[in-house]
């Protein structure tokens, strides 16, 4: 008796977090600012490498992301639409560079928070 009620309990939990192991849905949102900030957890070297950290903004939801590591990478632009997927604390995005050309990138997430209706999206330019 006491072994089934174990059993019941293990095989109800491994099925409530089958759908939190399914992969998630690709979202969209408009990159809404871009700073140049300190990478954080290295040692100093005389020549740093600055890391950017984006805002994007998805409905009333916005995401502060910013490099993983320090290097040099591509620039995304103010205003783009991106496709995202959100997987622990790493945000992955499929975006096209500034030359054009269409990439995945993945960022590390420092931040989600609610839109503020004082920074609207702007559309992109044409």
């Amino acid at each position: 008796m006491k072994t089934a009620f174990v059993l019941s309990i293990v095989v109800g939990a491994t099925l409530l977090s089958a759908p939190a192991q399914a992969k998630e849905a690709s979202q969209t949102a408009t990159i809404v600012t871009m700073n140049s900030v300190p990478c954080g957890g290295h040692l100093m070297k005389t020549r740093e490498l600055p890391c950017r950290e984006y805002v994007l903004r998805s409905g009333s939801t916005e995401y502060h992301i910013q490099q993983k590591v320090e290097k040099k990478t591509d620039v995304l632009a103010l205003g783009q639409q991106v496709t995202f997927t959100i997987h622990n604390d790493r945000m992955r995005l499929h975006a096209t560079n500034t030359s054009g050309k269409s990439k995945d990138f993945e960022f590390a997430l420092v931040l989600i928070t609610a839109a503020s209706e004082v920074n609207p999206p702007r559309a992109p330019q044409q």
